[in-house]
């Protein structure tokens, strides 16, 4: 039998991209770290504080009127799949696994909101913005925490700002996270040179993975250098600008592929076609490089019969978590994943039309 899962159903049944997105930013992501002033981080705390911690954070986040229907997740009581389909849902960039007890998770029925109590820091909060109103998505995350400022006490110093267990993550204590889709920069060798060009030393780009050796779904990451000397406004005018920046030639590199006759673009869609209709089995990575192809294939006017909402639904299904939570069995076999996969994008890309001649 399949262990049923402690997820919530909204979870389970919203994505953050089902709403009309971006095709260039298609999400932005606000991660906030706070402490508790009374009590050491949680890798020096012992047992008692970590359940202590717990419950004064839960208390605030359960019963917050800035959150619609929150719900805790214990860690030692959420499977090692729950947790991965979190880790996937929320784009997060380091995984879940090795969470224990007196460490657990929030979160609520819009599905973008995701609490981490006792992981690194006593609480991380996290809220993910896919409708491109992303001061709108500040604002909400500043809410939630000025709320709970009036039952905690949060670690704050006049020097160094608001604590965390990273030296590097004092100060503002914000981490926001930008997911832009660049297949037109990236697929003509073009992005290192804008990187350099555009260099602002307040922004770092990496992939999904953290590194920009092995970029996945042809999208990069920016994210603010720096949370501490700077104001959260600092940050978010730092991070929009570069965004403006690598939109407007992305923008414009598309308009001019096109116009133009790019075979070897043109070729890479068409594999990318080829490749998720026709396999026997896909790599999570396969799966999403071929489908950002295809995306970048209907907004030139090479793909048509799919929208851009469904491939974004296409994206996160496909994910290992997600796939096995879709699944009436279980599955422990990586090569069974992968042919339940392409079966999963075989009925996904029925209907869709390759219109690369001429």
């Amino acid at each position: 039998m399949k262990e049923p899962t402690k997820l919530p159903k909204a979870l389970l049944e919203h994505i953050p991209w089902e709403a009309e997105a971006n095709p260039i930013w298609p999400a932005t992501s606000f991660i906030l770290r706070r402490n508790l002033s009374k009590y050491i981080f949680p890798a020096k705390m012992t047992e008692g504080q970590y359940h202590q911690t717990l419950d004064l954070i839960k208390n605030c986040l359960l019963s917050s009127k800035e959150l619609e229907q929150p719900v805790l997740l214990k860690a030692e009581e959420t499977s090692a799949l729950d947790k991965e389909f979190l880790f996937e849902h929320f784009l997060c960039m380091e995984g879940f696994q090795n969470t224990l007890a007196g460490q657990a998770f929030v979160v609520d029925n819009t599905s973008r909101f995701l609490g981490m109590v006792n992981i690194e820091d006593h609480l991380q909060m996290q809220l993910i913005d896919c409708s491109g109103n992303w001061e709108s998505a500040w604002n909400k995350i500043n809410q939630i925490e000025t709320s709970m400022s009036r039952s905690v006490e949060f670690a704050f110093s006049p020097r160094f700002g608001y604590l965390s267990s990273d030296q590097f993550l004092c100060g503002t204590g914000l981490t926001v996270l930008i997911y832009l889709h660049l297949p037109a920069l990236i697929h003509t060798g073009q992005l290192q040179e804008t990187l350099v060009k555009q260099k602002d030393e307040a922004v770092i780009a990496t992939g999904m993975q953290g590194t920009l050796d092995e970029i996945v779904g042809d999208i990069i990451v920016l994210r603010n250098h720096f949370t501490l000397g700077l104001s959260e406004e600092n940050i978010l005018q730092s991070l929009h600008s570069m965004t403006m920046k690598l939109m407007a030639l992305e923008k414009t590199l598309r308009s001019h592929l096109q116009q133009g006759k790019n075979v070897e673009l043109k070729d890479h869609v068409s594999r990318a076609y080829g490749l998720l209709l026709h396999s026997y089995q896909l790599q999570t990575k396969e799966a999403l490089d071929a489908l950002s192809m295809i995306k970048l294939g209907l907004d030139l006017g090479w793909i048509e019969g799919i929208t851009d909402q469904k491939l974004n639904e296409i994206f996160f299904h496909c994910r290992r978590a997600h796939l096995l939570h879709s699944l009436p069995e279980i599955l422990v076999d990586p090569a069974e994943i992968s042919r339940k996969r392409t079966e999963y994008l075989y009925k996904q890309m029925q209907g869709i039309q390759l219109k690369t001649e001429g």
